[in-house]
């Protein structure tokens, strides 16, 4: 993995002269960013000197003017693009100049053949693979995604996390704030942040701390959600999808969590029913501990074949939405009213 190949060399001190990072997951973005950034500047006083930041989208003249700055008392000089726009498709209009000329050529050029001085990094939320320049920089450099990392990954970090705050906090523990949070690590710390002042003096952290302290996110309604409609509970079921609207979830994401949930659920189920214990069937699905357990329980409330009917039937209603057959809070309404019956 790329991330891999990253970690091997600020390991090895060996960093390239050309990065492109992307991808949901601020906090490691950052993290990284902020660590190539202290390997190849490490007096602070000099950060000003030999760092330059750009900012959204920009002629490539200027950061190729950037680049051509020689470093100051320093081996490298780091030159940072943040949202630059040369990663997404464009129109003939804005991507050629009077001439007829890509104006990205110069960049694309340029990127080929970097500085030794320097180091080039994009940081960018998303990108389109089939721009030129994304090419250019898989050939000489480095391009690095960062995606939300999967709860039982979460999981371990925030105990390292908790522990570096001199408290402590327990795999279930942790389980429950991971599937209490939202997916970006930025969000989770968050939490942490306000559980270690609520704690105040108490070395370690509960799970009615979580309870108590931290903001439920739609992972945790939709387990409420699901609850309702294995017991049958129609209103209940369309309660709680009210409460999700009046926080303005998209709707579109709350029918994708619910066939995401459903999904858990019948993998779960299917795991156990050929001798798969929780915690193996838990690692093999993606989930965490304290979501396997309650995935455990809901299972039990659904035969195979009611969860794969629930599967279907959002999928069509998600199609019904796309087609322009139903209306988003209509579709949703219907399908908990159907699964719920």
């Amino acid at each position: 993995m790329s991330i891999d190949l990253l970690k091997n060399q600020i390991k090895d001190n060996k960093l390239a002269n050309l990065y492109l990072f992307y991808g949901p997951e601020e906090y490691l973005k950052k993290y990284y960013l902020e660590t190539i950034e202290k390997r190849l500047i490490p007096d602070e006083g000099m950060k000003t000197l030999n760092k330059t930041v750009l900012e959204g989208k920009m002629e490539p003249g200027k950061i190729l003017d950037a680049c051509e700055t020689l470093p100051v008392f320093s081996e490298k000089r780091l030159v940072i693009i943040r949202n630059s726009g040369a990663f997404k498709g464009k129109s003939k209009a804005a991507s050629e100049d009077k001439k007829g000329k890509p104006k990205s050529d110069d960049l694309l050029e340029y990127v080929q053949s970097l500085p030794e001085h320097i180091c080039l990094v994009f940081y960018e939320e998303e990108i389109d693979k089939r721009v030129k320049l994304v090419d250019a920089i898989k050939k000489n450099g480095l391009i690095v995604e960062f995606a939300f990392q999967k709860p039982p990954e979460l999981v371990k970090w925030v105990v390292k996390v908790v522990t570096a705050q001199k408290k402590q906090m327990d795999p279930l523990t942790a389980s429950l704030l991971v599937d209490n949070s939202e997916q970006g690590m930025n969000e989770i710390l968050t939490e942490i942040n306000k559980l270690v002042l609520f704690v105040g003096d108490r070395a370690k952290i509960n799970q009615d701390d979580i309870e108590k302290v931290c903001i439920r996110s739609i992972k945790t309604r939709i387990f409420d959600l699901t609850d309702a409609i294995a017991e049958k509970d129609r209103v209940k079921a369309l309660k709680l999808l009210d409460d999700m609207v009046v926080m303005k979830e998209p709707m579109q994401k709350i029918l994708y969590m619910i066939n995401r949930h459903f999904r858990h659920v019948l993998q779960m189920k299917v795991l156990m029913s050929e001798g798969v214990n929780s915690d193996q069937a838990a690692s093999k699905i993606g989930i965490t501990p304290y979501a396997a357990g309650k995935v455990v329980k809901q299972s039990r409330g659904f035969t195979i074949q009611d969860l794969k009917n629930a599967i279907q039937e959002s999928l069509e209603y998600d199609l019904a939405i796309k087609t322009g057959k139903l209306q988003d809070r209509l579709a949703a309404e219907l399908l908990i009213a159907k699964l719920s019956s």
